[in-house]
């Protein structure tokens, strides 16, 4: 009687077929949810932006900037208000530096924001209450996106920002 130890090549030969499947449907499940997760991850630290400039309009009684793409594409910044229009409109702005300016917080690759056009520039004043500078409508309703996936971001005159659950996948 022989002794058989080990594995035919036809059975490495089917695991391996059956792993090399099992890679081929995963790969594709997984590279989604990640274009997904970076949306919601995005706009998430958008949100928490909005938040981080109320609360230090508040606490240090200023008004504050929140801008968009500044100063590079796919980033936000909150900048202070100085009420000197010659450094609050400067071309240069988001690369200045006042005392109370928060450093810029840069989103993943490829996340845009407001679908094409960047969102309006806020103020919120030292009572926290938004404002479109330049005017303009609140609340303001603007997407973070990525691909083909979006997300929202609502801000309200009061202050409060949500990011709406707009389908199942959130």
């Amino acid at each position: 009687m022989r002794n058989e130890r080990g594995y035919t090549l036809m059975e490495v030969v089917v695991v391996l077929g059956v792993i090399g499947l099992l890679t081929a449907v995963a790969v594709p499940a997984f590279q989604i949810v990640q274009d997904r997760n970076k949306v919601i991850t995005s706009s998430e630290l958008v949100a928490g932006q909005l938040r981080q400039a109320r609360l230090a309009a508040i606490t240090r009684s200023a008004s504050f900037l929140i801008r968009f793409d500044c100063p590079d594409a796919g980033a936000v910044r909150v900048l202070e208000w100085t009420g000197n229009p010659a450094i609050d409109d400067a071309g240069d702005r988001c690369s200045l530096n006042q005392p109370n300016d928060q450093p810029p917080v840069y989103m993943p690759e490829g996340i845009s924001f407001g679908g094409g056009d960047a969102p309006p520039t806020l103020r919120v004043n030292r009572r926290g209450f938004f404002s479109v500078v330049g005017g303009g409508a609140m609340p303001q309703t603007f997407a973070v996106s990525y691909d083909s996936y979006a997300r929202n971001v609502v801000i309200t005159a009061t202050g409060n920002v949500r990011t709406p659950q707009t389908d199942g996948y959130y």
